[in-house]
């Protein structure tokens, strides 16, 4: 080969090197860490209560004993508290009750939720709206037990003694407005 000829591919692959080269950018880098600090998680506790005496139809004690087609109401007390930044409560249920005795009777009575004050201030059941709870809350549910009317006569002379009765509260997530 001739010495022109070397030297031109010689010439041509150098360029080519320094073209492919020139592509390539180089950005200095740097990295640093950054200590953390800690979260910590809120609170939403309820304590044990109890529930009051049975009253008749929404009125007076339960004298004689109650037959198909009456109310009987009882108040439970509880204690709800919790900590969090945007803590409230979302929805306050109860749940199926547990009877002293399986029969006739408790099978025919139906147990709701029908009001219930926080704090001294009644809710509106279902709540709609998120309701702020404090550390410390005195929680009380109204509870109603309706007697089926279509209850047969093997309900009668019964006793439905109740045990307890669940009472739940959910968190609710409430932002306040800036």
């Amino acid at each position: 080969m001739n010495r022109l000829t070397k030297a031109a591919i010689a010439t041509g692959g150098a360029a080519v090197l320094l073209v492919g080269g020139a592509q390539t950018i180089a950005y200095w880098t740097a990295q640093g860490t950054s200590t953390g600090t800690d979260v910590t998680a809120g609170t939403l506790t309820m304590t044990d209560g109890t529930c009051g005496d049975w009253t008749l139809d929404g009125g007076g004690p339960v004298t004689d004993g109650i037959v198909p087609g009456d109310t009987v109401t009882t108040t439970c007390s509880l204690t709800v508290g919790g900590t969090g930044d945007h803590l409230a409560l979302g929805e306050i249920t109860v749940s199926a009750p547990s009877w002293g005795e399986d029969n006739a009777l408790t099978a025919a009575l139906d147990l709701s939720l029908t009001s219930a004050t926080l704090a001294g201030e009644t809710l509106a059941l279902p709540l709609t709206d998120p309701v702020p709870v404090g550390a410390s809350d005195p929680l009380v549910v109204n509870l109603e037990a309706a007697f089926d009317t279509a209850a047969a006569n093997d309900t009668q002379a019964l006793t439905a003694a109740l045990e307890d009765v669940t009472v739940q509260v959910t968190q609710a997530h409430v932002v306040p407005a800036p």
